[in-house]
């Protein structure tokens, strides 16, 4: 059974399209050259994850003729995922599109209709500074939708607006909103803040250029220190997905 991962919050700028990215990355590094991977992108407004050209990205057109969401686009969607049970399955979804998408998996019964399909995991990423209380409501309102004892869901901290923490503890571990889903949650995984002169450069010039880990080696554009820290920073999120993430 192929395990199909939705990435999903309703704040937007808080690293949906850089989680999938990276997990779609990930996957196909650790998988069999003969495994079947696709990314789907729901993002109506700003399709970063299709842009990332090597993952060779599937866009879904969510538009009607009137540029406003059609829920019953979705359908083309969940078509593609019944008809490829042999595909595993990133699917990245937009601010825009989170409430439609979110109430059409939910009112169409979709998760009962796909969990004895597809191993079921929801990514939810979470941030410090200032968008930290709303993407923990975000995190929460997940949870409550679709727990159940076929969907599992992975917190990925986002440390790049700051550390997640309260004025009581510096530990996510110990937050209300953890203590409550925690029976439901699989894995915690971090994007950890990282020197902004250094590794953070690094990163966005590759981010800014839509490539990929593997592309960086053989690009003429990028130095030799900046191959190298990028590469200590793949190797050590990937290790870190190791001790999450599923290879089947």
């Amino acid at each position: 059974m192929k395990t199909l991962y939705f990435t999903l919050q309703g704040k937007g700028g808080v690293g949906k399209t850089l989680i999938s990215s990276y997990l779609q990355q990930y996957l196909k590094n650790r998988s069999d050259k003969k495994s079947k991977i696709m990314g789907i992108d729901t993002d109506p407004n700003n399709s970063s994850f299709t842009g990332i050209k090597k993952l060779d990205v599937t866009f879904l057109p969510l538009f009607d003729e009137n540029q406003q969401i059609n829920e019953r686009n979705f359908d083309n969607m969940i078509e593609l995922l019944y008809n490829n049970q042999d595909t595993t399955f990133i699917i990245d979804n937009g601010a825009t599109s989170f409430l439609p998408l979110v109430n059409y998996l939910k009112e169409n019964n979709i998760m009962e209709m796909l969990e004895d399909k597809f191993k079921i995991v929801i990514q939810i990423p979470i941030t410090g500074g200032q968008a930290q209380e709303d993407t923990l409501n975000g995190m929460d309102y997940l949870i409550e939708i679709f727990k159940g004892d076929k969907i599992n869901f992975n917190i990925w901290k986002n440390e790049y607006f700051g550390k997640i923490q309260t004025k009581e503890t510096k530990h996510f571990e110990k937050f209300e909103q953890y203590l409550k889903h925690k029976e439901h949650i699989r894995g915690l995984l971090t994007l950890p803040q990282v020197n902004e002169q250094t590794y953070g450069v690094d990163l966005e010039k590759m981010h800014k250029a839509k490539l990929t880990f593997e592309e960086i080696d053989q690009n003429e554009n990028f130095t030799l220190m900046e191959k190298q820290r990028l590469k200590t920073y793949q190797n050590k999120i990937y290790s870190m997905m190791d001790t999450v993430i599923e290879i089947a």
